[in-house]
């Protein structure tokens, strides 16, 4: 993989690219490549929103070096190229097809894996619905270095929230957030997470508290640091 300094990436715009996922979709995101030994961050967003959410956070991390890939999630924004008889978001709750698109997070890690970015840096994050598909790929890759979940629940519309021993997980919630509080209550009882309370918001809204949004930004930081050996 091409060595990238941290001060190209932090004059670098974010690249529009796309890559289809095995069942058929074309998946558009925004692309953020990573300084040498740094992770890369897969981010999904919340339901009717697209990867321009995360606009704030992938510039604060590629200041820091660290890669993002924000993507529009099938039926969203500029991936709306399906298989045939598919329609946007708006028909997935009928159909069941919520769970398919962590398909679209799966796809973007093998793009990335294809550009040479090892499992080891293929890291996870997602608010709202997007927590909840980030943290089912990042269960199920055991190389995954760490996992960003903002409200997430523990059922958003058939999109179980999942979670593996030993992976590196910040999750945040507010308490006004019913849903994602109970949810990341649980992951503290539990240890599974590093957790943060926001003073208010849902998903990428709670990066307006600046306290909140720094903690978080930090905590992706010390993540993605290269392991020493």
């Amino acid at each position: 993989m091409p060595v990238v300094s941290t001060a190209a990436v932090v004059l670098a715009a974010a690249q529009a690219v796309s890559f289809a996922t095995k069942d058929g979709w074309t998946i558009s995101a925004q692309y953020r490549p990573a300084a040498a030994g740094k992770a890369t961050v897969v981010l999904a967003h919340g339901v009717a929103s697209a990867g321009g959410e995360w606009g704030r956070l992938t510039e604060s991390l590629a200041a820091k070096g660290i890669g993002t890939v924000a993507v529009d999630l099938r039926g969203h924004a500029g991936s709306r190229q399906g298989p045939p008889g598919s329609g946007d978001y708006t028909s997935f709750d009928a159909h069941a097809q919520w769970p398919s698109a962590a398909e679209d997070l799966r796809a973007a890690a093998a793009w990335l894996k294809k550009k040479g970015a090892p499992d080891s840096r293929i890291a996870f994050g997602g608010a709202s619905i997007g927590a909840n598909l980030a943290s089912i790929v990042a269960a199920e890759r055991t190389s995954a270095p760490f996992l960003l979940l903002l409200s997430p629940s523990e059922n958003y519309r058939g999109v179980f929230l999942k979670t593996r021993a030993g992976l590196k997980t910040l999750a945040a919630a507010s308490p006004a957030d019913s849903y994602a509080y109970v949810a990341v209550r649980r992951l503290e009882a539990e240890k599974r997470a590093t957790i943060v309370y926001a003073p208010g918001g849902h998903g990428v809204q709670m990066f307006e508290d600046a306290a909140t949004y720094q903690r978080i930004v930090d905590w992706i930081a010390a993540a993605s640091a290269p392991v020493k050996k």
